[in-house]
């Protein structure tokens, strides 16, 4: 039997072999359910988060400009509500001035009308009429709280009642309101300082006039202190002070001036204005005050009301905090709602994702069973052919045994690095490092490799690197990648529509590290299983297996390194990266 023909035979015993247990192709592998099923999880993972992104943003989008146009809404109510609250204020004061104004009136009226009778005349040196007068009409007097009396006219009194009230014979002459109302005839309201410092006292003074001259005058004492005459206040829960001022801003009222009445900011309050009603704020006695007032009609005298801003303001800053409060409230609610159904949602994903990464993985168990079952099985196949071979007719032939057993060998050394490397990717790797020469390791190892490039018709370049590239690794874990890289970058060059295939395989210096670049120009990696090419089981080449990248990777990882694919304009190109010796 010639050798061709043991050749042709054992050939033929391979591919019924290989008939008898069918594999997918690699190349349809890309397609499979599990990464299908990965891929889709991942997707829905992604539109899940950017709905979740979305839907929160668009409500926070929405529940923020709601928010500000409540704030905004509920600002301008807070400022008309405070306008409002200053101008119930300004016309409550200009009320109480005004009913003030009113009393004062009645009491000048009533003067007047005493100084009409017949029987008040101060020319005939004769009281008794004008005590009779007086004891009838006023004792016990609700006009004039504090008392009547009649005046001469060289400012002497005649008769007061009560007697306690204006001594008679008293001499009020040199006081500037007596010679005021005598030289004018007109009724003056006048305030006076009192003996006592609790009251507060005021003269209502009318002139009588007899046959067209000055005759002397009548005058009314009040005390300010003892009834409301000065009316009532309209707004008692705010504790409004009530002020009566000359016009220049001496108190009148209340009896003890407050302590402020001595401070520069209360006399710019009358030094800046003018004389009619007005509104102003002033920090006064270390608190911020709302000061209004109004004149009293028919003298000089200012009421005013002041009150605390803040107490004031206090009811109505609570509403707008409660109202603000409320807006709030209903604003989170629907927040919080959205994010517990998101949150559901989310764990609702996570278990279909779980479940489907777990169906995931038992897919590509089954595969990698499939694998691994088609390799052994595809190398069994072989050995048992040779073996028929052997022991069948004619094996004695020397040369058919020599041909018969190189194939042995090599397919029992392809089973042999292939369940290698089966052991090394399954059980944890620990490297044995030792101080390496990276540029002089690959030059032997590419002196190895090159005549299997030769075969192949692709040639095989290495790039020198000047300086020394040392790495501290394990040297057999680090042929496994570098023989990994170039096997898989021939197979591709060899499967180039280029002149001339090449690998240029490349050795450089980096900072704090070493990288070792394998490149060609074959057709390149295709789109599909470019993010899958460093999983198990995952490749583009019809007979591989899709190990070798995944194990490189995991050794570079276990030296502190790392492998990675890296975009090129022609072909493919791989870099490991490895940390420097000492870095």
């Amino acid at each position: 039997m010639s050798t061709g023909r043991s050749t042709d035979a054992v050939a033929e015993q391979e591919r019924r072999a290989s008939a008898a247990t069918p594999v997918v192709p690699r190349s349809q592998r890309e397609d499979r359910p599990a990464d299908h099923i990965v891929a889709a999880t991942d997707d829905f993972a992604l539109a899940h988060r950017r709905f979740a992104r979305l839907a929160l943003g668009i409500y926070l989008g929405a529940a923020a400009v709601t928010i500000v146009l409540l704030v905004a809404t509920l600002m301008s109510d807070y400022a008309h509500e405070q306008q409002a609250l200053r101008e119930v204020m300004l016309r409550e004061t200009q009320i109480r001035a005004g009913y003030f104004s009113w009393y004062l009136g009645l009491l000048e009226n009533e003067l007047r009308r005493l100084g009409l009778r017949t029987e008040v005349n101060l020319l005939d040196d004769n009281m008794e009429p004008e005590r009779s007068l007086l004891e009838l009409s006023h004792h016990k007097s609700a006009f004039f709280n504090v008392g009547v009396a009649i005046v001469g006219p060289d400012g002497t009194v005649g008769w007061s009642e009560p007697r306690s009230f204006l001594a008679p014979g008293l001499s009020i002459a040199n006081e500037p309101w007596f010679q005021s109302v005598r030289h004018s005839a007109t009724v003056r309201v006048e305030p006076v300082q009192p003996e006592r410092e609790a009251d507060s006292l005021i003269y209502v003074v009318s002139p009588i006039v007899r046959g067209g001259g000055f005759s002397g005058v009548l005058l009314g004492g009040i005390d300010l202190a003892k009834e409301a005459v000065l009316g009532p206040n309209a707004r008692p829960d705010l504790r409004v002070d009530t002020l009566l001022t000359t016009r220049d801003g001496a108190v009148v009222y209340p009896p003890k001036p407050p302590s402020f009445a001595a401070e520069a900011n209360w006399q710019s309050l009358f030094t800046r204005r003018g004389v009619g009603s007005w509104l102003a704020e002033a920090r006064l006695d270390g608190r911020q005050m709302l000061v209004a007032t109004s004149a009293v009609d028919g003298s000089d005298f200012r009421l005013l009301s002041l009150v605390d801003r803040r107490r004031l303001f206090a009811p109505t800053r609570t509403r707008l905090l409660e109202r603000l409060s409320l807006g709030l409230v209903v604003a989170t609610i629907p927040l919080l709602l959205l994010i517990q159904a998101l949150r559901r949602s989310l764990e609702s994903f996570r278990r279909s994702e779980e479940a489907a990464r777990r169906e995931a993985q038992l897919r590509r168990l089954g595969e990698a069973a499939n694998v691994i079952a088609h390799e052994i099985t595809n190398s069994l196949n072989s050995l048992r052919v040779g073996l028929e071979l052997v022991f069948a007719d004619g094996a004695a032939d020397p040369r058919k045994r020599s041909v018969t057993a190189g194939a042995l060998r090599s397919e029992v050394q392809r089973l042999s690095d292939f369940t290698s490397e089966l052991l090394i990717f399954s059980k944890g790797l620990t490297p044995r490092p030792v101080s390496l020469d990276l540029a002089e390791f690959l030059h032997q190892l590419v002196d190895l490799i090159r005549p299997q490039a030769a075969e192949q018709g692709v040639q095989l370049v290495l790039g020198q690197e000047e300086t020394a590239s040392r790495v501290r690794a394990d040297p057999k874990l680090l042929h496994v990648v570098v023989v990994n890289l170039i096997g898989n970058a021939l197979d591709a060059a060899a499967m180039s529509t280029d002149a001339s295939p090449r690998v240029v395989v490349e050795v450089s210096r980096r900072s704090r590290g070493v990288e070792v670049r394998v490149c060609d120009n074959g057709p390149g990696v295709a789109e599909p299983i470019r993010k899958l090419l460093f999983e198990p089981f995952v490749t583009g080449k019809p007979n591989g297996v899709g190990i070798g990248l995944a194990l490189s990777r995991k050794i570079a990882r276990a030296h502190g390194g790392d492998l990675e694919r890296q975009d090129s304009e022609v072909g493919a190109a791989f870099v490991l990266r490895l940390p420097q010796e000492g870095a």
